[in-house]
């Protein structure tokens, strides 16, 4: 604990503006993104959540629909954290680079696999990162995982990045697109191509449709017309604890997202989520007939594969 008070201290340390937006991160993205995780059951996630021994945001008290946000957010989470897993395995991707993925529990799993793995993420989130790795990270993710910061906008600090990655790299990026001003998006997504184009390999994220993808999952656990309630529930929920609008028309038309892809020098080919029926935690919540209807989800084409022209 006392190393926590001195990373927390450093932390503080920062400039009034940076620190600022920097806590925003840790408490918006990495927390609530650890506590669906942990509620669907990943162990990484619960570790992380217990360590940073933060009261939780959302919880019944405060939610009159609580429940079912709580169970279609976790699905929603542990879909897109074991659909990266599993690309990566398939794909035997020795090199990942996790942006703005907050404090990475994935990181965690592909690291003890002798996996490299850079998490690139705010300086915030860096330094409670590392010293959660230190604290319960096992001896082969010590070794790999590394946690730095950069802006995602910041070319030199991103491909400074990349270049401690050596062969080619597999960019995870899941998200963060629907809450990024244009300009920054558009930066992001240059500095992502310059990466691929120097290193090769691809990007995956499930960010783009993000909008129809979570309604979708939300229809598996409730039914089509109970999913748009959901989502926007969601999303005033993200809302209030972010304090600004999330920008969910932009990039939701599929024709669009290529385009604009193809404007910044990217192709993109869409896959499924999973291979096969996806052995999840969170399965043991679900009913029979749920079930079903996340399996045939899992088979559709929501991962976007995206590499540099």
């Amino acid at each position: 604990m006392k190393k926590f008070f001195t990373v927390m201290m450093f932390a503080l340390m920062l400039t009034t503006t940076a620190r600022a937006a920097e806590f925003e991160m840790v408490e918006y993205s990495a927390q609530v993104k650890l506590q669906w995780l942990a509620a669907a059951g990943i162990p990484e996630a619960q570790k992380f959540l217990k360590l940073i021994d933060r009261p939780v945001f959302f919880n019944a008290g405060n939610l009159n629909d609580f429940e079912r946000i709580e169970l279609t957010n976790a699905l929603y989470q542990e879909l897109n954290y074991a659909a990266a897993i599993e690309f990566v395995r398939q794909n035997d991707r020795r090199n990942v680079f996790d942006l703005a993925c907050s404090l990475s529990p994935r990181a965690m799993v592909l690291g003890d696999e002798d996996r490299k793995v850079i998490v690139g993420e705010l300086q915030t989130v860096c330094l409670i990162g590392d010293w959660c790795l230190e604290e319960f990270g096992s001896k082969r993710a010590i070794k790999n995982v590394e946690y730095l910061a950069f802006w995602l906008q910041d070319k030199e600090g991103m491909m400074s990045a990349a270049d401690k990655l050596k062969g080619e790299i597999c960019i995870i990026e899941q998200g963060v697109m629907i809450y990024l001003a244009d300009d920054v998006r558009a930066q992001m997504y240059e500095n992502i191509r310059d990466v691929l184009k120097k290193h090769g390999g691809c990007l995956i994220t499930s960010d783009f449709c993000q909008k129809k993808y979570f309604t979708d999952v939300a229809a598996a656990l409730y039914g089509d017309a109970q999913a748009p309630t959901l989502y926007n529930e969601t999303k005033a929920m993200y809302e209030n604890v972010f304090g600004d609008k999330i920008s969910d028309e932009t990039l939701q038309d599929e024709k669009e997202a290529m385009d604009f892809l193809k404007t910044h020098g990217l192709v993109a080919r869409k896959v499924p989520l999973f291979s096969a029926s996806p052995i999840l935690n969170i399965s043991r919540k679900l009913t029979p007939a749920q079930l079903q209807k996340v399996n045939a989800l899992a088979a559709k084409n929501y991962l976007w594969v995206i590499t540099a022209l």
